[in-house]
C-alpha cells in the first residue's frame, strides 16, 4: 500500500508538472507526507521534479518566439534567494511558514479567478519580476514551494498560457536543479534513496510526457482554471496538514 501511494503520487505530480510547468512538490507531498518522513521526501521531490522537467522539456514544442529575457530576471534573483531560504529554515517555524503560505493561496486564488485588471502591476518591469523570483527562491529554500508566488504573479500580469508556462518551467527547473546540486554537495542524497529514485524514473516519465502534450490541446481559460485549482488545493493541503500535525486528535 505504501509503494502504491508513492507511485500514484509521483504519477499525478509528474502529469501536473508536465501540463503546467510547476507544482510537483506540492502535489507529490500531498501523497507522500502520509508515508515518508520529510528527510526522505524532500530530496526525492527535488530529484523527481528535475527529472520531470527534463522529460517534459524534451517532448514539447519549441517556442522560438519567446525570449529568454522573460524568465531570466526570475531565475537569477531566485538563485540568490535559495541560500537565504535554507538559512531562514533554521530560524523560523516551518509550520508557521506553511500556514501563512496556505492562507495566502486560499485567499488569492478566488480573487484571481474573477480576472481583476491591475494595469500598474501588468505593466511592471524586470525589477518587479526579479523581486518575485527572489521571494520564490526563498520559498524554495524554505520548503520547495518555489513556484507558488511566481505562478500567481505571471497570471496577475495577464501573460498568455505559453508565456506563463515558459517562465514557470525554466524558473522551477533552474531552482530545483540548484537545490539538487546543493543536496549532492551536502551528502543529503544517500544510498537508501536509490530504490525510490529508480521507481521515480519510470513512474514520472510517461505522465510528464502526457501532460506536456495535453498542454497544447487546452484553452487559455482551461489552463488558468487548472493552475488556480492546483494552487487553491495546495493551499488547502498546507493548512490542513499543518493543523493536523500541530494539533493532532
Amino acid at each position: 500500500m505504501i509503494w502504491l501511494l508513492f507511485i500514484v503520487g509521483a504519477m499525478v505530480a509528474g502529469f501536473v508538472q508536465g501540463l503546467t510547468g510547476f507544482a510537483f512538490a506540492l502535489i507529490a507531498m500531498s501523497f507522500w507526507v502520509w508515508i515518508l518522513p520529510p528527510q526522505i521526501a524532500a530530496p526525492l521531490v527535488v530529484f523527481a521534479s528535475v527529472w520531470s522537467h527534463m522529460v517534459s522539456l524534451s517532448n514539447e514544442q519549441k517556442h522560438s518566439h519567446l525570449n529568454k529575457s522573460l524568465f531570466f530576471p526570475y531565475l537569477i534573483a531566485g538563485l540568490i534567494g535559495v541560500p537565504l531560504g535554507t538559512y531562514l529554515l533554521q530560524i523560523i517555524q516551518p509550520d508557521t511558514f506553511k500556514l501563512v503560505l496556505g492562507l495566502f493561496l486560499v485567499l488569492w486564488c478566488p480573487i484571481i479567478f474573477f480576472n481583476p485588471q491591475f494595469s500598474k502591476l501588468q505593466q511592471s518591469g524586470k525589477f518587479a519580476d526579479s523581486l518575485v523570483g527572489f521571494i520564490g527562491g526563498i520559498l524554495g529554500g524554505l520548503g520547495g514551494f518555489c513556484g507558488s508566488l511566481p505562478s500567481a504573479w505571471v497570471m496577475l500580469k495577464n501573460l498568455s498560457k505559453q508565456e506563463q508556462r515558459y517562465v514557470l518551467r525554466h524558473f522551477n527547473f533552474g531552482i530545483q536543479l540548484f537545490t539538487l546540486v546543493a543536496y549532492l554537495l551536502q551528502g543529503t542524497l544517500e544510498t537508501q534513496l536509490l530504490p525510490y529514485m529508480a521507481i521515480l524514473l519510470i513512474s514520472v516519465s510517461f505522465p510528464a510526457i502526457w501532460g506536456a502534450k495535453l498542454f497544447y490541446k487546452i484553452s487559455e481559460r482551461q489552463f488558468k482554471h487548472s493552475v488556480l485549482s492546483l494552487l487553491f488545493a495546495s493551499g488547502g493541503f498546507l493548512i490542513f496538514s499543518t493543523l493536523l500535525w500541530t494539533y493532532p486528535t
